[in-house]
């Protein structure tokens, strides 16, 4: 997938390259690394996602949107985006990318980089570090930036239980390491435990054990805090940290006193002090966080136990990831209006380019259909370029009666006679099983390239531009947002639908997905 400037995108219509605008980089919400993993995607303070696949755009940011319908979702985004790696006085602090032309203050903006699965890496959070000297940052107090590997595709499945974990819960609890390595707080070592086992395995001396024996071995710290196993079986309160998690509070606040000790002997500004200071007060205000917790506040089933993968077989199930309301949803990568720049280079410079224009446009008062500033702008652009105007029946069309239908086209109809000057006879067509029909046909099939208008949210129009694109034409698409209700349109699986359309090479997606809602979004 590739991720165009805006002066790309105009070339794209021009030379009809793929596909998708994201940019360009500012420096803040979208930011150029030079890596080849792709531009970085600002969802919240100190939180980006690095990718050039508007799939995992859409997976991540809509689990970002369901952590904050939870206390605990709130808490880990909001101490993931305030903690932030520290220096000792006059030293380096570790970051997360060479400056490589940036300016230091905005690789300093970076705590947190999300990036899709790989090299066997599916739900794992690591370093994210230019130099190795800084791997003691890690649990000494001064913290690093961490990655954060997550596969939206696949949910592992809990061991013995047909239940996945849900995958706002995995993101949870990948942010939770990502806040111990922020912090200088990582939990070292291991600590025993005693388990029944819920299928059998492989202890880690390589002596196999059957299911419901109880198992006896050494789980990593850092696991035992994340998945909260302290809380989960009631040996702790809900609303105290561990002891674990206070130790690397008391390690990060230590750091204070070697500053303290810095301005006094004016080696450091002011700045720089209060900058520091203020970063370590936070901790004084923080909040206990775990899976568990999550667990809780979403109605998950709660594991009581993290198994290592090395000991046990884990299986996975095709993730289901959708937004907990849609009403929540922002159009940061779509538009309220038409991009008449784009849409009009296009027009003037191919001779066959039919607008299609999707009937969920055209708004209704009182039971009559209704022409806004979009739907005239439109029909005015492809009247100046003599281009024909195909109407396509969107998902409402059926909905409404006879006579309603017949009063659409009509009203269609009159207002292209009012911008030509001269009679026009509007065609239509929709889209049937395995085809498209209609009156508009002939149209369609003579066309060099086609402009298709429609609402964000039209499946009819999704269905006909994925068959105008499987045919190999050139086709552009403009979707226009529209407050509706939630609808399956919002559903995950059909917005992947459009992000595998404007992949193509002979598509080209004016206004993406309409993406949750975040602070800071990128946007066009």
């Amino acid at each position: 997938m590739k991720i165009l400037s805006a002066i790309g995108l105009l070339c794209l219509a021009t030379c009809v390259q793929a596909s998708l605008y994201f940019g360009p980089p500012d420096g803040e919400n979208i930011i150029d690394v030079a890596d080849q993993g792709g531009y970085l995607f600002k969802v919240e303070k100190g939180i980006y996602i690095q990718t050039d696949s508007e799939e995992f755009l859409l997976g991540i940011s809509t689990l970002f949107e369901n952590l904050k319908h939870t206390r605990t979702g709130k808490a880990i985004i909001k101490q993931v985006s305030h903690y932030h790696p520290l220096s000792l006085p006059q030293g380096d602090r570790a970051l997360a990318f060479k400056s490589l032309g940036q300016n230091a203050a905005t690789m300093e903006k970076i705590h947190v980089v999300i990036r899709p699965s790989q090299s066997g890496k599916q739900f794992v959070t690591e370093p994210l570090i230019t130099s190795s000297r800084f791997m003691g940052h890690q649990s000494n107090g001064l913290g690093v930036p961490a990655a954060i590997y997550f596969d939206i595709e696949n949910t592992v499945m809990l061991p013995g239980l047909d239940v996945a974990i849900d995958p706002t819960i995995a993101l949870g609890h990948e942010l939770i390491h990502a806040r111990d390595y922020l912090t200088g707080g990582l939990p070292v070592g291991t600590q025993p435990v005693r388990h029944r086992a819920p299928i059998p395995g492989m202890n880690h001396q390589g002596e196999a054990f059957t299911e419901g024996e109880v198992v006896e071995f050494n789980l990593m710290r850092r696991e035992i805090e994340a998945t909260g196993l302290a809380y989960q079986k009631g040996n702790l309160s809900l609303k105290t940290l561990t002891t674990t998690r206070e130790a690397a509070i008391d390690r990060r606040q230590s750091i204070i006193s070697v500053w303290e000790q810095a301005i006094k002997e004016h080696r450091v500004s002011k700045a720089e002090y209060s900058r520091i200071k203020t970063n370590i007060q936070l901790l004084k205000s923080e909040m206990p966080v775990s899976e568990y917790h999550l667990s809780m506040e979403l109605g998950a089933h709660a594991r009581d136990m993290y198994w290592p993968g090395s000991m046990i077989s884990y299986t996975s199930t095709p993730t289901n990831i959708t937004l907990k309301q849609a009403k929540q949803s922002s159009y940061s990568l779509s538009r309220s209006s038409l991009n008449t720049s784009i849409i009009s280079d296009v027009l003037s410079r191919s001779p066959k380019s039919p607008m299609l224009i999707s009937t969920s446009l055209i708004e209704r008062k009182n039971g009559f259909p209704k022409l806004d500033k979009v739907l005239r702008t439109a029909l005015e652009l492809a009247a100046k370029s003599e281009q024909h105007v195909v109407l396509v029946k969107g998902d409402e069309f059926s909905s409404l009666s006879e006579f309603e239908q017949q009063l659409t086209i009509i009203t269609i109809e009159k207002a292209l006679v009012s911008i030509r000057k001269n009679q026009y006879a509007l065609t239509v067509i929709e889209m049937n099983a395995s085809e498209i029909i209609g009156t508009g046909l002939e149209i369609v099939t003579k066309a060099n390239q086609i402009i298709l208008l429609s609402t964000h949210h039209d499946l009819s129009s999704l269905a006909i531009s994925e068959y105008i694109s499987a045919g190999g034409k050139r086709l552009v698409v403009n979707r226009i947002s529209r407050s509706i209700l939630p609808s399956e349109s919002l559903l995950y699986p059909n917005r992947l639908r459009w992000s595998t359309l404007a992949e193509q090479d002979n598509v080209t997606l004016v206004a993406n997905s309409a993406l949750p809602k975040s602070k800071k979004c990128w946007s066009l």
